[in-house]
């Protein structure tokens, strides 16, 4: 069974990131708690009071918690979902499911993903939300809810942007935890992108609270402006020291001016009934509100929360009680509304149109050196940036150009001492092959030897006979035939020698030799045959050799070349078997897919995982400090390279390896 840590709540990284977010999100609650009434231009003494619990059933400063616990909670919920596999990755002990490449690729790529997740999900559940506690507080209308989610819009921007940017070196530290070199990135979020997501959010925040200022400004100029013109107007009409018949006190007000017709006066009878003199009936907020405040406003009332009606009111004794005057008047302004709603979407267009210039001027330039970077590792350029700037864009093109100095000498040191090593490698390889060799040259020059003394004896058999009467024609022709039989085998052996001295000088080159000819797997395999041949019988190892190929079917490259990458993989495939005698080695030619396949089997013990896993990448041995490592590093490179072909490798445990290489044919 799998094993899991105990980690402790507070400990999961779900629980630790999710305390994040939401100790931004409460500073932002405090902010907004602060910042919202003042903004919005609510009325004095309106607030968390019993006024308050009056009008909307419950408090202001509940409304904002309910908002920020509901919100707490969904973004909880939520972060504890999408989190599931990175709180399973770091509570496992099971050694196998930590290492399993493919499920850390997953967590990776969910730490590259979810900021912008959870971006998205902190900028619409909040406002969500909002409006979901705006709609169970009462009847609001509908200038003051769109205000009010103006607002809310703003600061919810600035709490994801917060939030993001708060939270992201703890994806950092997720990403350090599991990091792999081989780790491939398949969730990619451009430059421009990020720019977008962290200033516009910002930058619309700005504006949004730079219009509601102004506005609120402008609006406050105004209600003193006529607050202050009618209190005095009411104070110089009626006589706070003088009692007004109840009757006569309607008329006095009724024939009242007012600065404009869409004014309205309204009368607050001591019963608390309303009586309206003119234009619009008042609001039960502003009739409460009037009745609670208005005395410690200096008559001053308003009509709601951020609405932008207000009220003048004074207080008139009369035989039947205090009567409250007032007059309500609209301070909104449709053209000054128009104006800032042009003004914010002009601005919205000037910060989009700018955002989007500067953003591509900053991708373009990072870009460049990123894109040079990349060729830097493809080795396809040696090239260096310009500097074009005095910032960190040019500081950055300063440092490429000296990373791509260090390279090419990098480079060049590298490849001398590859070159090196090769060298060593192929000399070392050429002084084994030579001493089988010389080895292999003693049978036939022994046997030219013995075709020599042969010779020289029928010669002075056949000067001897010469003049002698008992030998007859038929003798003659059986001298010369023995002469003719050894002079054939002297052919034979000189033939063979021959060959192995071209296959010899042919391994006395380089393997970076380039020099280019067209050949056939005959004379490839003639020319192994003939290397291997004392290596493989000092082995007590037979190479069954299949050719399946034509002769009419040519390779392009250097014989050479692959004669000893053929020779190292059959050296290989001897030292598989370890000593072991009447063992097998296949070397098969044929053809797949239009293109030859160059086939070398054994059926020794396999391969061992670390040496598969490293294989052609780097230089890697079974033979202990007997081996460099070289040979197929060598071998992989050089088909590659030269040969423009590829080279695998299939391997059973127990059962042995096949190493397929697969060559273009010549046109």
């Amino acid at each position: 069974m799998d094993k899991k840590k105990k980690l402790s709540f507070f400990k999961l990284p779900s629980t630790r990131v999710t305390i994040r977010y939401l100790s931004v999100a409460l500073v932002m609650v405090l902010i907004l708690t602060s910042v919202l009434p003042i903004i919005l231009n609510y009325p004095p003494d309106s607030l968390n009071n019993a006024f308050d619990i009056y009008m909307s059933g419950i408090p202001f400063v509940a409304q904002i918690s309910i908002i920020y616990l509901l919100c707490s909670a969904l973004i909880f919920c939520t972060v504890k979902f999408l989190f599931r596999p990175i709180d399973s990755w770091y509570k496992d002990t099971n050694p196998k499911k930590i290492n399993d490449k493919k499920r850390i690729q997953k967590i990776r790529e969910k730490c590259f993903s979810l900021p912008y997740i959870i971006f998205s999900v902190e900028c619409f559940l909040p406002i969500a939300c909002s409006i979901l506690v705006l709609a169970f507080t009462g009847s609001h209308p509908p200038i003051m809810i769109f205000k009010i989610l103006m607002l809310f819009v703003s600061f919810f921007l600035l709490f994801s942007v917060a939030s993001y940017i708060f939270s992201k070196d703890f994806y950092t530290t997720i990403l350090k935890d599991i990091y792999d070199v081989k780790s491939e990135i398949n969730v990619h979020v451009s430059l421009k992108s990020k720019i977008w997501l962290q200033v516009l959010p910002i930058s619309i925040m700005g504006i949004l609270l730079t219009a509601l200022i102004a506005y609120n400004q402008v609006i406050k100029t105004e209600e003193n402006f006529l607050f202050n013109s009618y209190h005095r107007a009411m104070n110089e009409c009626f006589d706070s020291s003088v009692t007004y018949d109840s009757g006569n006190l309607v008329k006095i007000f009724s024939e009242f001016e007012l600065a404009h017709y869409s004014h309205s006066k309204f009368m607050i009878k001591p019963d608390g009934s309303v009586l309206t003199i003119s234009g619009f009936e008042p609001s039960n907020f502003l009739i409460e509100y009037t009745k609670y405040n208005s005395g410690n406003l200096d008559g001053r009332t308003y009509d709601g929360y951020g609405i932008d009606t207000q009220g003048t009111t004074i207080k008139v004794n009369t035989e039947q009680g205090v009567y409250t005057l007032g007059i309500m008047y609209s301070i909104d302004s449709s053209e000054t509304i128009v104006f800032l709603l042009m003004d914010f979407l002009f601005t919205i267009f000037v910060t989009i149109v700018s955002l989007s210039m500067f953003a591509n001027s900053l991708h373009d330039d990072i870009k460049t050196v990123s894109d040079s970077l990349f060729n830097i590792s493809n080795s396809s350029s040696n090239t260096k940036l310009p500097i074009l700037s005095n910032d960190e864009i040019g500081d950055l093109c300063v440092a490429y150009n000296k990373v791509q100095e260090l390279n090419d000498q990098n480079i060049d040191q590298i490849k001398s001492s590859q070159d090196l090593l090769i060298e060593r490698e192929r000399l070392a390889s050429l002084g084994q092959m030579v001493g089988g060799i010389a080895h292999n040259l003693k049978t036939p020059i022994m046997s030219i030897a013995g075709a020599d003394e042969a010779l020289t004896q029928l010669v002075q058999e056949l000067d001897a006979s010469i003049g002698n009467p008992i030998v007859t024609n038929e003798d003659f022709h059986d001298i010369a035939k023995d002469m003719q039989e050894w002079i054939d085998k002297i052919k034979t052996h000189t033939s063979y020698m021959s060959d192995v001295i071209t296959a010899v000088k042919g391994q006395a080159v380089t393997m970076s030799d380039v020099q280019v000819f067209s050949f056939s797997t005959s004379d490839l395999f003639k020319q192994v045959d003939i290397l291997m041949r004392h290596e493989l019988k000092s082995a007590l190892v037979n190479l069954n050799i299949k050719n399946k190929v034509p002769d009419n079917r040519k390779i392009s490259g250097n014989i050479n070349s692959l004669v000893q990458v053929l020779n190292n993989m059959i050296s290989n495939s001897i030292q598989a078997y370890n000593g072991e005698p009447d063992k097998n080695i296949d070397l098969i030619a044929q053809i797949s897919d239009n293109k030859l396949e160059l086939i070398v089997r054994d059926y020794g013990p396999g391969l061992p995982k670390v040496v598969q896993e490293n294989l052609f990448k780097k230089m890697i041995t079974t033979k202990g400090k007997s081996g460099t490592g070289l040979g197929l590093f060598m071998s992989y490179s050089n088909i590659k390279a030269h040969f423009h072909g590829d080279m695998r490798f299939v391997t059973k445990e127990g059962k042995g390896t096949s190493f397929i290489i697969t060559l273009p044919f010549a046109d």
